[in-house]
């Protein structure tokens, strides 16, 4: 068994459609610094972030929410957030978010919006299968299956894989944890299997 997986939030399949959320990158904010901050990098932000963070329901979907998104900034849940923490990881930076349909005028205030800390070069790319990306194999590398070597992980129980940003890999504990928590919108898949 792997001792790291993939966190995926997929739609359950006994709902007929979900809601869709825009996208939450802060260009249009003045004080928002492009060149430094990013949802994607694994750092803490240099910019004061807006409180709450407003994020909307695209145009012509359901009010109906999964537990996590990657909007950029990964929008999920505190109730996942606290499971988290309580399996130890400790590398979460949230900030408050509100999420509402102009349209039916759905709102909850139920999710936050987290910074994951700690961008990891923990790929093995002599064993992953890589389909796309340049050389240094940094930030965007396309996968069709990825290999994580845990020394290169260290100690870290949930981190973005350096090597293509949109990955989110948490360590075993922490998908013990969840399952044993009962979260049932989270697929853990593993990396052999990831596509992304």
């Amino acid at each position: 068994m792997s001792e790291y997986f993939m966190l995926e939030c997929y739609m359950p399949i006994e709902w007929d459609d979900i809601a869709l959320l825009k996208s939450v990158y802060f260009k249009a904010i003045e004080t928002w610094r492009n060149d430094i901050d990013s949802w994607r990098m694994g750092k803490r932000f240099v910019s004061e972030i807006p409180n709450p963070i407003q994020v909307k329901i695209r145009p012509g979907y359901p009010d109906a929410l999964k537990e996590m998104y990657y909007n950029d900034a990964i929008i999920m849940t505190k109730r996942l957030v606290e499971a988290l923490q309580e399996a130890g990881v400790d590398n979460l930076d949230t900030y408050p978010c509100v999420i509402t349909n102009e349209k039916t005028g759905f709102r909850t205030e139920n999710y936050v919006a987290v910074n994951l800390i700690g961008l990891v070069k923990a790929a093995d790319i002599s064993k992953s299968n890589v389909v796309g990306g340049d050389e240094e194999h940094l930030l965007d590398t396309d996968f069709d299956g990825v290999a994580i070597d845990p020394k290169k992980a260290k100690d870290y129980l949930m981190f973005r894989l350096a090597e293509n940003t949109s990955a989110i890999v948490i360590h075993r504990s922490v998908k013990e944890h969840l399952v044993k928590k009962g979260f049932n919108m989270l697929t853990y898949v593993e990396p052999k299997d990831w596509i992304g």
